[in-house]
């Protein structure tokens, strides 16, 4: 296995263990609170995610672990792009940093759009 497959598979691992620990750990806060209350995580700043991580909000436990899960291929994509400088393979450059685009523009645009 080269050393990029490595790093990959090591981002994949990481990110789907990491994002995985934080959602079971806040559903099983959540359950645990018994107050099954419905969280709308829609209008999340990054400062109430903070606040909420700090005062152990299960539901903002949970929306770090889905952000996890969402950033994974995202930087798994920069790696790719990254490896591509690093080789000065012009096409696949601009072919990754395309595709990291768009998918910026999905994770980040596309919802503000939505809510206006």
């Amino acid at each position: 296995m080269t050393d990029l497959a490595k790093i990959v598979s090591l981002t994949l691992r990481v990110g789907v263990i990491l994002s995985s620990a934080f959602v079971i750990t806040g559903l099983v806060l959540y359950y645990l609170e018994h107050d099954k209350a419905v969280y709308n995580t829609s209008y999340y700043s990054a400062s109430n995610l903070l606040q909420g991580l700090a005062a152990g909000r299960p539901e903002a436990i949970i929306l770090v672990g889905v952000i996890i899960l969402i950033a994974t291929p995202v930087i798994r994509v920069l790696e790719l792009g990254l490896d591509f400088v690093y080789k000065k393979d012009k096409i696949y450059i601009a072919l990754s940093f395309v595709v990291l685009a768009v998918m910026l523009i999905g994770i980040l645009l596309v919802p503000r759009l939505l809510h206006t």
